[in-house]
């Protein structure tokens, strides 16, 4: 396990135990680094049952990404350096989910894009005067950014969105203070905010039938990658979107499939009528 003693992070998005910021934050803990959490108001409850006992939490403070003053106070009351920070939110109206994208209203496309894209933008904007020189940013995106996924819709236009600042923010504030910004696309895992995707449960069913290693992540997998992604051991990593979905993205078609392509197949013009 990478050792991360004296180093500090901030982490966004943790609402529960399940919660991808709380499984990178545990890991961090766990590596001997000290974290600070930031979490939206109606998840205060949850959060602050979460942090007991742990040692390793440094601070819990509340935050809305979504809103300009909130970040701006928060990076207010903290107390550099940090050695990384991560943003792991994301959210779109349920109807906008449940909808086809063509009756996505323009207000709830600003709502997901804002927050689960724009929202990058606004924290590392805000969190750059407490960064430590070579420090690195982390985001987390999905493989609906790039291929249509059932029931992700808008969101899938946000996870475009939020990669594209991933590289934009890379040649922004790698010069000068060397920082690195990544993104890394889970696979899906069964969390709070993916309970809300209609038919998770079955996109679950089907990706541990098809992946290259016949599994669905966990929240443990995507954490070991993000303390790769944070530490000094991928200090040439910048501007990525690093896949960590069992292999998923690698594939166009289970390989059961091939069957398809070897056994003879009847030319549809010589079939009886």
């Amino acid at each position: 396990m990478t050792d991360l003693r004296n180093a500090r992070y901030l982490v966004y998005g943790v609402a529960s135990d399940t919660s991808l910021a709380w499984a990178i934050a545990r890991d961090l803990g766990q590596s001997g680094a000290g974290v600070t959490l930031a979490y939206q108001k109606r998840f205060r409850s949850r959060v602050q049952s979460l942090v007991k006992d742990h040692a390793w939490v440094e601070g819990v403070e509340e935050c809305d990404v979504a809103s300009e003053d909130s970040v701006r106070d928060l990076h207010q009351r903290l107390r550099g350096p940090f050695d990384g920070l991560v943003h792991a939110v994301a959210f779109a109206p349920s109807d906008a989910l449940a909808r086809p994208i063509t009756e996505t209203t323009e207000d709830d496309f600003r709502v997901a894009l804002g927050v689960s894209a724009y929202s990058l933008v606004r924290v590392v904007r805000h969190a750059l005067p407490l960064l430590a020189p070579q420090s690195s940013i982390v985001t987390l995106t999905y493989l609906g950014a790039d291929r249509v996924v059932p029931s992700y819709r808008v969101m899938g236009t946000a996870k475009a969105a939020l990669e594209s600042l991933v590289r934009e923010l890379a040649a922004s504030v790698g010069p000068g203070c060397g920082h690195r910004v990544n993104a890394i696309s889970a696979g899906p895992v069964k969390t709070l905010a993916a309970s809300g995707i209609p038919g998770f449960d079955r996109i679950l069913e089907w990706m541990a039938d098809v992946t290259p290693l016949r599994r669905n992540v966990t929240q443990e997998d995507i954490a070991r990658v993000a303390r790769f992604l944070l530490s000094d051991d991928a200090a040439a990593v910048t501007g990525q979107v690093i896949y960590a979905d069992a292999g998923y993205s690698a594939v166009g078609v289970p390989p059961e499939l091939d069957r398809v392509f070897v056994e003879p197949r009847l030319d549809p013009y010589e079939a009886a009528l």
